[in-house]
Order: C-alpha cells, then sequence, then structure tokens
C-alpha cells in the first residue's frame, strides 16, 4: 500500500527559474516553471526517503517528522512536524 506525505515546501522566483525547498528534510530542487519545480521537488524527495530505506536511515528521517513506520500503514500522512506561517506585528523605529 502506497502513502502519501503532505510536506510542506518554499518556492522562491529566481532570476531564471524558480528554487524549491523541503524544510522538514533539508531537500533542494529547482526548475524553470513553477510547475517544473514542484515535479523535481516531489521526486527529490521521493529519492531521499528511498535512499534512507536503503542506508537503513529511514527511522531516523521519521523521527525527524514525528512519523513512526506504523504510521507509513496509513493512506495519508501529515507530519507532527510542522512549519507554519505566523504572522508577527514588528515595529521598527
Amino acid at each position: 500500500m502506497e502513502s502519501k506525505l503532505l510536506l510542506n515546501v518554499i518556492v522562491k522566483q529566481e532570476d531564471k527559474g524558480y528554487s524549491v525547498i523541503c524544510p522538514e528534510l533539508n531537500v533542494a530542487s529547482q526548475g524553470e516553471t513553477f510547475e517544473e519545480a514542484i515535479d523535481n521537488i516531489k521526486e527529490a524527495v521521493e529519492l531521499y526517503i528511498e535512499s534512507a530505506e536503503e542506508l537503513g536511515t529511514l527511522d531516523d528521517v521519521l523521527e525527524q517528522l514525528g512519523l513512526t513506520k506504523e504510521d507509513l500503514k496509513k493512506k495519508s500522512l501529515v507530519p507532527r512536524v510542522v512549519t507554519a506561517n505566523v504572522p508577527i506585528e514588528i515595529s521598527v523605529h
């Protein structure tokens, strides 16, 4: 059974294309278009997780996300460790 993992990504428009990072896993990629950048970060995260499984470090990666292998049996996963946009009021003098 395949699970879907919902992760945050940050996309930044650059001079030539887009850079994108998944902060929960510290995985980055890029693309010439927004859509390509999103597709590339998905592939990079999938490869990162597959490599972690092959290297025997998947438990460590899951721990970063607040998940366990038992959680992988669920159809859709939201990490227990998430980033959020929090509005902060500041005053500059």
